[in-house]
């Protein structure tokens, strides 16, 4: 189970993290690779790899009857598979407009640290002492 579970997770992080989901579309190149041989049944394999995989420009690319279909196969047209988004947030700044009355009041009392025992401080730090 656990074997399976660890394959499910890393085919779904393969696939939606790398141009592995290209795979998925083999069926649209081997029909695509029939439609050619009942047209032109003496195109071998190789063929029509090169005739659709070599020099593969989107912009040096002649648009033919089957460009439609052909902007279907595997590796043809690359995509972004992984995306980050990063957003500063801008600090916010709130203003009051309530005046601040300082009012007199009795003296308070403050602490002072010089009246602590810091004996117990000196026996957190030290070295260890063997028996």
């Amino acid at each position: 189970m656990k074997k399976m579970l660890a394959i499910f997770f890393l085919t779904t992080y393969l696939f939606s993290t790398t141009e592995l989901n290209q795979l998925l579309k083999l069926p649209a190149l081997v029909e695509h690779y029939i439609e050619h041989t009942k047209s032109n049944s003496h195109i071998s394999i190789l063929d029509f790899l090169v005739l659709h995989y070599e020099g593969n420009h989107s912009k040096n690319r002649q648009h033919n009857k089957d460009y439609d279909d052909d902007q279907k196969l595997p590796f043809i047209i690359h995509s972004d598979v992984l995306n980050f988004c990063f957003v500063h947030p801008q600090p916010v700044f709130f203003e009051s407009f309530h005046k601040i009355v300082m009012v007199e009041s009795s003296k308070v009392m403050s602490f002072d640290d010089s009246f602590i025992s810091n004996h117990f401080l000196s026996t957190i730090w030290q070295p260890p002492r063997s028996c």
